[in-house]
């Protein structure tokens, strides 16, 4: 299946986009097709870019391991039947020492299987009953997330199935094409990034400078314009 938007080529990228496009790199190591695709909206994904790099990546603010992350977002995205997200995501853990085994495992009966501890199967359970939304009266998962974790922890953990639970849903509505495996292997590029880099990102957008270029960037993608509203007298 045709992907339903085409994304902005980096051919095509100027200002705000391009940017942005560079920002990806920076802090995920390459622009994926799903923020080619939000580039559209440009003034609003490029704050989506360190929310997703501030929480995926393992040393860029979040307390938590960063094993535990990845494997809430691998039991979210293969629960949703998100090919495009448990590709990402699945050679991203095996950069953090994810197994194959393992893998395949979260995908069964995590529960009884050896390759996890009980912080991991808390983890999964947790993912899975945010996933199918019966967390709110799971008290079984509750309560083991709040034997194992901080309050910290449960946040940074459910933070990254609630955002996977979005970004699946947009992967599978645009019906969004999965990269080539060698620009994806790219993702090793940016796993040492840290909370400074994606401070300077976020300053370069508010003031309109770019750090790694040193430059201002005036206006050149036009902010869209507000929205007409009628009045009524």
């Amino acid at each position: 299946m045709a992907q339903r938007i085409q994304g902005i080529t980096d051919e095509q990228a100027s200002g705000v986009v391009k940017d942005m496009f560079e920002g990806a790199t920076r802090l995920l190591g390459r622009t994926a097709n799903l923020f080619r695709i939000l580039a559209h909206s440009p003034y609003l994904a490029r704050w989506f870019l360190p929310l997703v790099a501030s929480v995926r990546q393992p040393h860029a603010g979040a307390i938590s391991a960063p094993r535990l992350r990845n494997l809430a977002v691998l039991k979210t995205s293969t629960l949703n039947g998100c090919k495009y997200c448990t590709t990402h995501n699945l050679m991203h853990g095996q950069l953090l020492g994810l197994t194959q085994a393992e893998f395949e495992a979260l995908q069964g009966d995590y529960r009884s299987s050896p390759l996890f501890d009980e912080r991991e199967k808390a983890v999964l359970a947790w993912a899975e009953a945010m996933t199918l939304n019966t967390a709110p009266r799971d008290q079984a998962a509750w309560g083991a997330m709040r034997r194992h974790f901080t309050d910290a922890e449960i946040v940074e953990i459910s933070l990254i199935t609630g955002m996977f639970n979005m970004i699946n849903r947009l992967n599978d509505s645009f019906w969004t094409e999965l990269e080539p495996e060698e620009v994806n292997r790219r993702q090793k590029n940016a796993v040492g990034v840290s909370a400074v880099a994606i401070e300077e990102y976020v300053r370069g957008v508010c003031t309109g400078e770019d750090p790694a270029r040193g430059r201002r960037d005036g206006a050149a993608v036009a902010a869209p314009a507000p929205a007409a509203r009628s009045r009524v007298s």
